[in-house]
């Protein structure tokens, strides 16, 4: 069957390309896409030509290369068309897989990892952002906030939005930093205590610690800058969870006097793993599934900022690349 891909041939560069879904074999389904998710941060990262190199594509579905070109994406939802006889799937189900941006694609059904059977969404294009719901997850997997803890998250992208108000839920304060201000007024909204500019945020958190600096520090911008923010605002003792990636970039840091004098602890997170001894219990379909539970309760209505047709695909990523301060998660849609 006939379809089109998205690719990033090169930096600042992103086009359609014909393709085809070819029928599937006994454990594969053909999907037709409903929506997929950009990722503002990773895909940012390559788009920008800033992946690194000679690294194996994950997931297994991408095409090409890390430092382009490449072919990527990972939340894409739709509808099975067709399905193999040892499938497990029928037509007609509504799946969410780690597949790139391409409007019809067949997929191996029997991993776990690339394929999950989801519930219905209305609309549909809400349980892109599962896949977000999960990073933010795993990091509060990875770095529980404890009741009472004073929260900072720096960068309120989609990803840092659900961080801060999956915090929420325990955090004694939250305070999230972000220069772009309809990004802040969200999140006050939605139950921050404080949200600020980056030149305030040292302030900010001292003054809602009581001069003690964070508990915990989450660090969801993928920027140099941002980093250094979470550090600066920690406690002693406290941990700083990163989770903005930063690809091939180098990532300048002062960590004196703060990372020393505060024997800070430095935890990465990814959403392809549970940290702290949970793996074997908390793999990535009980993630994903519980992320798609949360989902409903964390606004998801007020999370998407722009539907582009697939058709203009390179123009949302022009949009994410050049007035990110007008986006917070972008959809492309495919009906």
């Amino acid at each position: 069957m006939d379809a089109k891909a998205l690719w990033i041939p090169s930096p600042g560069v992103a086009e359609l390309r014909p393709t085809t879904a070819p029928d599937p074999g006994p454990g594969e389904i053909r999907v037709r896409a409903i929506a997929s998710g950009i990722s503002s941060g990773t895909e940012m990262v390559l788009y920008h030509g800033l992946g690194p190199g000679g690294q194996a594509m994950t997931p297994s579905t991408c095409e090409g290369r890390w430092d382009l070109p490449v072919k990527y994406g990972y939340q894409s939802v739709g509808r099975v068309i067709d399905a193999g006889r040892d499938s497990g799937f029928s037509g007609g189900e509504l799946v969410f897989c780690r597949f790139p941006h391409q409007d019809v694609y067949t997929i191996d059904a029997t991993d776990p990892e690339l394929v999950d059977r989801i519930p219905e969404f209305d609309p549909p294009e809400i349980a892109v952002l599962g896949n977000n719901v999960d990073v933010a997850l795993t990091a509060l997997l990875d770095v529980p906030v404890r009741l009472g803890d004073v929260v900072v998250v720096t960068g309120l992208g989609i990803v840092g939005m659900f961080c801060a108000l999956l915090a929420r839920r325990t955090a004694g304060r939250l305070v999230v930093v972000d220069p772009y201000a309809h990004r802040r007024d969200i999140a006050l909204r939605l139950g921050a205590d404080v949200a600020v500019e980056p030149a305030g945020a040292v302030a900010a958190v001292l003054e809602a610690s009581d001069g003690r600096g964070s508990d915990i520090s989450i660090e969801a911008s993928g920027a140099a800058s941002g980093l250094q923010l979470a550090i600066d605002c920690s406690g002693l003792e406290a941990t700083v969870c990163v989770v903005g990636w930063y690809g091939a970039k180098e990532i300048p840091l002062v960590l004196a006097p703060q990372f020393y004098s505060q024997r800070l602890k430095l935890v990465s997170s990814s959403v392809l793993y549970a940290g702290s001894g949970l793996q074997p219990r908390w793999d990535l379909g009980r993630k994903l599934q519980t992320a798609l539970e949360l989902l409903p309760t964390l606004h998801p209505e007020e999370m998407i900022s722009h539907r582009i047709p697939f058709a203009q695909a390179p123009d949302a990523f022009r949009l994410l690349d050049e007035h990110p301060e007008q986006t917070l998660a972008v959809t492309l849609d495919y009906t």
